[in-house]
């Protein structure tokens, strides 16, 4: 038999059975680092590599921890399947129209910017979408939602699906609803179901936690892990072989101030486009027709020049609405009343606020609208301002805010008393910074002119009140520094600022 060992180990007189024993032990310890190590190295491969992520031009997802729970798990899977993962790209792609603008508000209202992407979960970004259940535009806000946020709904406009002031209005909802449940997956829910709904469920079950409540509607414990399904995507590409596009440029408007009512047409004509371009950037308009008072229009740019030439050189015909009041008899219908005004169906719905065509009875009021052409006066309007050219009364109301939090912005205020930035650094000359700290009172003026006064009755309150003059029980509140929400005969209250 061949020897195994060199003869120098003979000399040391080691017997052989523990030679082996030693080589084996030699031989089992560098097979089990090789078996331990090398999965080891793959594995930090694999992690050095995904590191480097495609993401959007900002970084949405920096400070936001996106949870992993098999019920995520489960909706990635759902998303990734081919038609699932085309209509996704597509949804993105659109975002890039109102993703500045939207990154922009949600920075005043200090919210993750992760929550930039829920419209590709609620909308896909269409401003027109519409669900089953009555929810319209980027938002998915509901009528009741957008009438106590101060939004407008008639027969010609439908402010939900406007996207800047539907988002201000989402801001706001999600700002509230984080506020008062800590975290933000019930924050979700509560936008997805209501405040009322989740508030019920975390009583009746005595648990705070959304991923152990059950007794919530199938919709909302979808809705959470649905959209961090989105964000876990969006995050990642490469891992779940998506590819994302480049996002849409984003919209870029100027806007025009009209005070007269116009349709669509005439309008169209005098900046020399198409009405389908008037409609793209006024999402918000429902009919062919700009309501009646000021509205302002959003035109693309460089057309705004061109408008005002036009309408300067030929004026067009005006615009008028007049409303009456009919009572319901015996026998009608909302065709007959419609042929006996020259209305529509459409229309008589949209003004009263009618689900169906049946829902009319004997005895109610409806508002029905007429329009009538009007000849050009000398006390015309000023297109260019958007006032009228009669002179305004020199009585000045007052009104006093007091920042509640810290980075609220001047142009947030601006937008709650209708007025200019320039205008409330005039009213207040020791501002300095374009927003505003906790505690500070800031000091505005209007016109008394464009102050709306009401005296409160037996039965008022500020829900119906918001609601008949059409604003939000928050602008109540902050116009007239309530701090509750009871009010008394014979109190004379702020109840709109124009």
């Amino acid at each position: 038999m061949k020897e195994i060992f060199p003869k120098s180990l003979n000399y040391l007189k080691i017997p052989k059975y523990l030679i082996i024993f030693i080589s084996g032990m030699l031989i089992g310890s560098i097979l089990t680092y090789i078996a331990i190590q090398i999965p080891r190295d793959i594995e930090t491969a694999k992690q050095d590599t995904s590191i480097t992520i495609e993401k959007p031009e900002f970084d949405p997802f920096a400070k936001f921890d996106i949870p992993h729970k098999n019920r995520i798990e489960s909706k990635i899977r759902y998303y990734i399947r081919p038609g699932r993962k085309l209509d996704l790209v597509e949804k993105y792609k659109r975002s890039g129209r109102y993703l500045p603008m939207i990154k922009a508000i949600f920075e005043e209202y200090n919210l993750p910017q992760v929550l930039v992407f829920l419209p590709i979960l609620e909308s896909g970004f269409l401003p027109e979408s519409r669900s089953r259940a009555g929810a319209v535009g980027l938002w998915q806000l509901m009528p009741a939602t957008a009438s106590d946020y101060g939004l407008k709904y008639s027969r010609w406009i439908d402010e939900r699906r406007d996207p800047e002031k539907s988002t201000i209005v989402a801001a706001e909802m999600l700002r509230f609803l984080y506020d008062e449940f800590g975290n933000w997956e019930l924050a979700l829910a509560a936008y997805n179901s209501g405040y009322n709904k989740i508030k019920r469920a975390i009583r009746r079950e005595k648990i705070s936690n959304y991923w152990e409540l059950k007794r919530i509607p199938r919709e909302t414990r979808n809705f959470v892990p649905n959209f961090y399904a989105i964000l876990h995507l969006l995050a990642d590409p490469k891992q779940y072989g998506l590819k994302l596009p480049e996002i849409s440029d984003p919209i870029d408007y100027e806007t025009i101030d009209l005070e007269a009512t116009f349709s669509l047409e005439q309008i169209a004509k005098l900046a020399n486009v198409s009405t389908g371009v008037i409609k793209r950037f006024n999402p918000a308009l429902i009919n062919n027709i700009a309501p009646s008072g000021k509205y302002t229009l959003k035109v693309p740019i460089g057309v705004k020049e061109h408008f005002l030439e036009q309408y300067k050189e030929n004026p067009p015909e005006r615009i008028e609405f007049t409303y009456t009041t009919y009572r319901v008899r015996k026998g009608d219908t909302l065709y007959r009343i419609a042929r006996k005004f020259g209305t529509t169906i459409k229309a008589l719905k949209a003004e009263n606020n009618l689900r169906s065509i049946r829902w009319i009875k004997v005895g109610q009021l409806l508002r029905v609208a007429s329009v009538s052409v009007l000849e050009e006066s000398e006390e015309d309007v000023d297109v260019e301002s958007g006032y009228s050219t009669t002179p305004s009364k020199k009585n000045q109301v007052k009104f006093v805010y007091k920042v509640k939090r810290d980075s609220i912005s001047i142009k947030t205020l601006a937008r709650y008393y209708s007025v200019t930035i320039d205008e409330i650094k005039k009213f207040n000359p020791w501002l300095q910074k374009e927003s505003l700290q906790k505690g500070a009172e800031v000091v505005i003026y209007k016109p008394a002119n464009n102050i709306t006064m009401h005296k409160i009755r037996r039965g008022d309150s500020l829900w119906r009140l918001a609601r008949k003059y059409n604003t939000s029980v928050a602008n109540l509140k902050r116009w007239n520094r309530l701090y509750g929400s009871r009010i008394y005969p014979g109190q004379r209250l702020i109840v709109k600022v124009n």
